[in-house]
């Protein structure tokens, strides 16, 4: 059996850390898609940490499967990867560079040496955006009014992914890295960032599971894993998983 199969656990949902916020309205459509359909499709990504697990992807289906009752989550357990990339996102129908100097909490300059909070490139133009308060969470909240600024059409953009810039109409926020310990950190503190920063990648992640959410509403954290494993050893005896090497392009 493939190696990230082995990788799926059901784990207690208190011992889930979450660094990121949640979209209701996104949470609220996935819900009720869960609940239409009785399962848990997509693992949860985590990694260890201690006795508990950061959740590296999958903040929404957490909450989702909490408002439905389910008291355990079905998680991918991967390695804690050394740096944790972020977002870009790209803007589209504002100009963002005035409303950000106009914020108390952050200073915007034009030069880029030494560490920044975030990088807003338009064309012909660039900016480097630096929380005024020194410290972690301080950080935390400058990016939280520094979204607060963006216009409504908002663009993920892989790290890397090529974009040619609009003039006058688009711009392009790139965010600082964290590492694990710093959003552990940020949790065990009481932040948590902004949705749609954080980005990890996982070399092979598990999709389409579909287990019964109705074997997740308990704590039998054993039995139920055990279940789990029979579920998974079902398909893969059937000959109904596949494996893809190639890049995935998904329509959410």
């Amino acid at each position: 059996m493939l190696e990230a199969l082995r990788e799926l656990r059901l784990v207690e949902s208190e011992r889930l850390l979450l660094h990121e916020a949640r979209d209701p309205a996104r949470l609220r459509r996935l819900r009720d898609a869960m609940e239409e359909e009785g399962v848990q499709s997509h693992p949860v990504i985590v990694t260890p940490h201690g006795d508990r697990y950061l959740v590296l992807d999958g903040a929404h289906r957490v909450g989702a499967l909490h408002q439905l009752g389910c008291r355990l989550v079905m998680t991918q357990v991967v390695e804690p990867p050394e740096l944790v990339e972020s977002w870009n996102h790209l803007l589209r129908g504002g100009d963002v560079l005035p409303a950000l100097r106009s914020l108390e909490s952050v200073e915007v300059s034009g030069s880029g040496e030494g560490p920044y909070l975030a990088r807003v490139a338009a064309a012909g133009e660039e900016a480097f955006v630096r929380a005024r308060e020194p410290g972690l969470l301080p950080e935390v909240r400058a990016l939280w009014e520094v979204q607060g600024v963006f216009p409504e059409e908002v663009r993920r953009v892989a790290p890397g992914e090529p974009v040619e810039l609009s003039p006058g109409g688009e711009e392009l926020v790139s965010y600082r890295d964290f590492t694990v310990g710093e959003l552990v950190e940020v949790v065990n503190r009481g932040g948590e960032l902004p949705a749609g920063i954080t980005r990890f990648r996982v070399q092979s992640r598990v999709l389409g599971v579909r287990f019964p959410l109705e074997k997740m509403m308990d704590s039998e954290v054993a039995a139920r894993n055990g279940e789990l494993e029979e579920h998974v050893r079902s398909y893969w005896e059937r000959s109904r998983v596949r494996y893809y090497e190639e890049p995935v392009v998904m329509f959410e």
